[in-house]
């Protein structure tokens, strides 16, 4: 038990000054009652999103403690105000150890949004599978939209509507359709998507068909190439900036493996397409294509991240469909991956209290 107390002593470490405080102002920590301390409601959020799995395991493992002696009910009142004030801490983490991406310069006041979804599960004594989709920025890591659905409903652009003007989407192979572009122009946001084989044709300025691997064939490795072309939304054309950065053969081939992992047959299409990275994109000339491909390789950093909740924290086992309480699972398992990530990089952890920087 000592041991244990010295180390979380150690990850309160980590937490960005003023952290305390914020738990009253951001409404996390209103009462206290069993729980009377900032220090006390985060073991218990730590414990519900490690150890619990649900209000009901988390509240007895607390009253075995003897940490706290508390009803279901009385976690989940505890817990499911406490979103905002994990994001404030997770986005402060991420931030003080250089984490957290810097908006360049040139997006000056647009908002870019990174947009996904995961298949996840929800216990019970039966398994219910569900879809979680999220539009996320990807500088502040502030969430704009939870979208819950049935399990069929894929990976589509039209389950945000929470988008204007001023935002630029950034989404994988999934959400490169015309449906897609067809929602992103009704609400009138920029767009850059990665584009998989076969998802639309796209033609040149004679009306033929583009084939994007002949056209991008002479690019060397680490070589940026554009083309523009058309498609066709709703009976109208639509102008499309294509850009392209050729891999190095281990990307490709990590790429392919990738590929192969999913269990399906890899077509000599997508070997192809796979020797890229090829995006489409709605924004002008103004911004240059390395610009366009460094802003989608941005993404990447946070799918590390949540490539860290799925593998350490259950990041598929959701406890419930209210917002709220989402919103602070959500954060919490990221808060989790930014410790892990602080601990990896500072080498800070140690059963002694002792430092070992790598």
């Amino acid at each position: 038990m000592g041991r244990e107390k010295d180390s979380f002593k150690q990850l309160l470490r980590l937490l960005p000054k003023g952290w305390e405080e914020k738990a009253k102002e951001l409404g996390a920590l209103q009462r206290a009652r069993e729980i009377k301390t900032p220090e006390e409601l985060l073991r218990l959020i730590l414990l519900y999103l490690t150890e619990g799995q649900s209000m009901a395991g988390t509240s007895a493992i607390s009253n075995l403690s003897g940490a706290a002696t508390m009803s279901k009910v009385a976690v989940f009142k505890r817990i499911q105000n406490s979103g905002e004030w994990l994001k404030w801490i997770c986005t402060h983490i991420y931030h003080n150890a250089g984490l957290l991406i810097e908006k360049p310069g040139w997006l000056k006041s647009r908002n870019v949004l990174l947009v996904d979804g995961s298949e996840d599960s929800r216990g019970g004594t039966q398994r219910l599978f569900f879809m979680l989709h999220y539009c996320m920025d990807l500088f502040t890591l502030s969430t704009r939209e939870f979208v819950i659905t049935e399990e069929d409903t894929g990976e589509k652009l039209s389950n945000f509507t929470k988008l204007g003007p001023d935002d630029i989407v950034i989404g994988d192979r999934a959400y490169a359709t015309l449906t897609g572009l067809s929602h992103l122009k009704k609400h009138g946001a920029d767009y850059v998507l990665r584009l998989r084989g076969r998802a639309f044709n796209i033609y040149d300025k004679k009306g033929e068909k583009l084939d994007l691997t002949k056209e991008f064939s002479d690019l060397k490795t680490w070589e940026y190439g554009e083309i523009t072309g058309w498609c066709v939304i709703n009976g109208e054309k639509e102008p499309l900036r294509i850009c392209a950065l050729r891999k190095d053969g281990m990307a490709e081939w990590e790429g392919k493996k990738k590929l192969q992992s999913k269990g399906l047959h890899v077509s000599k299409l997508q070997e192809e397409y796979n020797k890229y990275i090829i995006v489409i994109t709605s924004l002008g000339k103004d911004v240059s294509t390395e610009q366009l491909l460094d802003l989608y390789r941005m993404r990447w950093q946070i799918e590390i991240a949540f490539k860290r909740l799925k593998s350490l924290f259950r990041y598929n086992e959701m406890p419930a469909r209210k917002a709220e309480n989402i919103k602070t699972w959500f954060y919490g398992k990221l808060l989790l991956a930014a410790l892990c990530e602080t601990l990896v990089n500072t080498g800070r952890f140690s059963p002694s209290g002792g430092r070992n920087r790598k």
